[in-house]
């Protein structure tokens, strides 16, 4: 009876494992997302590198704002837009926008399982692929706070590997970062500002880095306001966050200044370019 009794517990314990592993799996498996089409790789292999970069570009400009609005992607349907287009890119055999559509739904707001796509993503970025050095980061910082802590060091590492080959997508980042002295990268604004002068110039949100920086300096010349407003304008190509016209409205109700009203309305009659808000650089110094 013994014996019998203890065959039994072993195979209730055996049996309790089973269970707990077939919920956890099945747990994990409910996580992931499963209603996209097979991936295809042939696809890959003759992808254009013109039409890679243009979705790469395309790509980054939107992965911090997935979720949301944003000056290419307006209205009630958005964020189902961004996806159709992100889905094309993909069917197309571009695999950073299948990725990232594994763990991003934009048109749900639903974020997914992010180990396995981040596996593939490591392979990649190994392989050589900058843009998915680039985009490791960006996918793994979309988590919790004890998702980002887990992948921090890796995200950092590819930031850094990331710009020492210099892709637009962690330039624009990392611009951002040595400017401000964040993320472990030491305080340099003249090398961030440089850095996110070069994403701009490729076609990145390099300007968003540059406006950030910009709002948080102390504004009291005509030549800080002007910066100010012209790199907001850049900004807001790529951001529904950045609008110059809220630098209007600060510089006449908040600057204190007795020429407000004539300044704010010249800055608001001219259309800067890119060149005019680089020619400005950080300072008057």
């Amino acid at each position: 009876m013994k014996r019998l009794l203890k065959g039994l517990g072993k195979v209730a314990l055996i049996a309790g494992v089973i269970v707990l592993l077939g919920g956890m799996a099945l747990y994990i498996y409910s996580r992931e997302r499963h209603d996209l089409p097979p991936f295809d790789h042939a696809k890959a292999a003759v992808l254009p590198a013109k039409t890679r970069a243009q979705y790469e570009r395309d790509l980054f400009n939107e992965i911090r704002d997935w979720n949301t609005g944003t000056p290419k992607y307006m209205g009630k349907d958005g964020t189902n837009r961004r996806e159709a287009d992100w889905l094309a890119m993909a069917r197309d055999g571009y695999e950073l926008a299948y990725i990232t559509l594994q763990i991003l739904q934009p048109s749900t707001g639903i974020r997914y399982e992010i180990r396995k796509p981040l596996a593939r993503l490591s392979q990649l970025a190994e392989s050589g692929d900058a843009g998915a050095m680039c985009l490791y980061p960006e996918l793994s910082n979309t988590g919790s706070d004890d998702e980002r802590a887990m992948y921090r060091d890796q995200a950092l590492a590819y930031w850094r590997r990331g710009t020492e080959l210099e892709h637009p997508g962690c330039l624009s980042s990392v611009g951002f970062f040595l400017m401000t002295g964040i993320q472990g990268f030491p305080k340099d604004v003249q090398a961030g500002f440089e850095a996110s002068v070069k994403a701009a110039r490729a076609g990145y949100d390099g300007a968003v880095s540059i406006s950030a920086y910009v709002t948080r300096q102390e504004l009291t010349s005509a030549k800080d306001w002007t910066r100010y407003y012209c790199w907001k304008t850049q900004a807001s190509k790529y951001s529904s966050h950045s609008d110059p016209r809220d630098a209007l409205w600060k510089l006449r109700n908040q600057s204190g200044r007795p020429d407000s009203d004539a300044l704010a309305s010249k800055l608001e009659a001219w259309h800067p370019t890119l060149d005019d808000c680089i020619a400005l650089k950080l300072g008057d110094k």
